[in-house]
């Protein structure tokens, strides 16, 4: 039989084939559209990685505040000081309106105007000058002096390019420029190397310090990213509470890091963190950061899943709860019951996973909203950790300590090399610790420079 022009025989396996892929291909492009409308506010995604097509909205609850400062706030302003460095008199002359020559009037009064400035030469330079003497049998001796060079950088402009490199996150470049222009200094590469060197050196024992305070820390938070250093991924590993700070350079994310690091393994309190499954290997008692969630309920939200609204609602509910009431047993028991009940709705309105139709290796994947419900299913106890201890918070505090680390990745780029990362994270911890002491970060860094960092057992018994 022979087919009008233009028909051709399709064969029947050959129709079932097209039709398989025109499924794959729909749930790829589903998935593709599923991926375009993340963002850093309903995904894990950071907040680099934003578009500026559209406005993102955190996740913060809003409230009936107005802008600004609130009521009652005390606000800050110039305040005069009663020992200024230069007083300059500003005497009245001429004559007044009646003939009068006003200099041989009496004073009754003198207004005092204050201003605050920067001198113009910042830049103080000290001679010492050593004694050379010798003794009648030939021996020569020289006075006490803390270095026999000729010329030197003392220790507080060695602080300074440490803070500005460090705190500041100013790069070598931008730094040198920084003491050109401010106090007609030039600073060489080797310098501001060999100070940062310094300062790390003499930073082993407080970082050890560092370590012990967290490991015996009753809650602790932990988090990672990647940092980019010898041309590959490598990863900043933190571990903090509200006083002390620990950053840590590595290879690797996982549990190998994590060991090498040394602060979880044989840890017994409470570790916060973001879900990733290395943290579960450790014998120690586990809280899930509820920002997290919170962002993965939002995506949810968005693909028209009522559970993860109400989810959110109690969520910020128990975190309500915990700040301004007394928790009591009824009040715990209305929201695991109210936990509970979510959970059970979410379960019952997911769909039944099919079989492949397409022969693929392994299982179907799941869908995200069913892979978050399981993860309240399973974890509710660590999920709700804040709710049940009352030292356990909310979120995860690494990931804001994390922040800075972010930063200077993206003013930088990179690390060259792995000893200026280490370096880093040394000199990073030291500065985050003192700064949640309320210290000087600049004093604290001389001290450090002069060999006498702040000791932190001491500093946290006085407080």
């Amino acid at each position: 039989m022979q087919l009008p022009k233009g028909y051709v025989i399709i064969r029947e396996e050959d129709l079932l084939l097209m039709q398989q892929q025109i499924v794959t291909l729909l749930e790829r492009i589903s998935e593709l559209e599923h991926r375009l409308n993340k963002d850093s506010s309903n995904s894990h995604k950071p907040p680099s990685s934003d578009s500026f097509r559209k406005p993102i909205q955190n996740n913060r609850e809003k409230s009936n505040k107005s802008q600004g400062a609130q009521p009652g706030h005390k606000g800050t302003m110039l305040t005069m000081t009663d020992d200024p460095d230069k007083i300059i008199l500003h005497p009245v002359r001429g004559k007044c309106d009646c003939g009068r020559e006003l200099r041989w009037q009496p004073v009754i009064n003198v207004q005092r105007s204050q201003v605050i400035d920067i001198p113009e030469k910042l830049k103080e330079i000290t001679e010492h000058q050593i004694e050379v003497k010798q003794c009648k049998c030939g021996q020569i001796y020289y006075g006490k002096t803390l270095s026999m060079a000729p010329v030197q950088y003392g220790s507080r402009i060695k602080a300074m390019s440490v803070y500005m490199n460090n705190y500041e996150l100013l790069p070598y470049d931008r730094l040198q420029d920084f003491f050109h222009d401010c106090f007609n200094i030039e600073f060489s590469d080797g310098a501001l190397v060999g100070a940062n060197e310094k300062c790390y050196v003499n930073l082993e024992p407080t970082e050890q310090q560092i370590k012990y305070s967290l490991k015996s820390s009753p809650v602790i938070h932990n988090d990672e990213t990647g940092l980019r250093c010898e041309k590959s991924l490598k990863w900043a590993h933190v571990s903090s509470n509200q006083n002390f700070t620990h950053y840590a350079f590595h290879d690797r994310r996982g549990t190998e890091a994590i060991n090498d690091i040394g602060i979880l393994p044989g840890y017994k309190g409470v570790s916060v963190h973001d879900r990733y499954s290395s943290y579960d290997s450790y014998q120690c008692d586990h809280g899930l950061c509820n920002a997290h969630l919170l962002r993965d309920l939002k995506g949810i939200v968005e693909d028209g899943k009522t559970w993860a609204s109400q989810m959110i609602s109690l969520l910020l509910q128990a975190k309500k709860y915990k700040e301004t009431t007394r928790l009591s047993k009824k009040i715990k028991d209305e929201i695991f019951s109210e936990y509970y009940k979510i959970v059970s709705s979410g379960l019952g309105s997911e769909p039944v996973l099919e079989e492949n139709t397409v022969k693929k290796r392994g299982r179907k994947k799941k869908p995200d909203s069913l892979r978050l419900l399981e993860t309240f299913l399973n974890r509710k106890y660590q999920i709700l950790k804040f709710f049940i201890k009352k030292n356990v918070p909310f979120d995860n505090l690494a990931e804001r300590d994390l922040r800075m680390i972010k930063l200077k990745q993206k003013i930088s780029g990179c690390f060259r090399a792995k000893k200026g990362a280490e370096i880093f994270c040394r000199i990073r911890s030291y500065i985050s610790t003192i700064r949640k002491h309320g210290y000087s970060i600049i004093d604290s860094i001389q001290l450090d420079i002069e060999g006498n960092p702040v000791d932190f057992h001491l500093a946290t018994y006085e407080q």
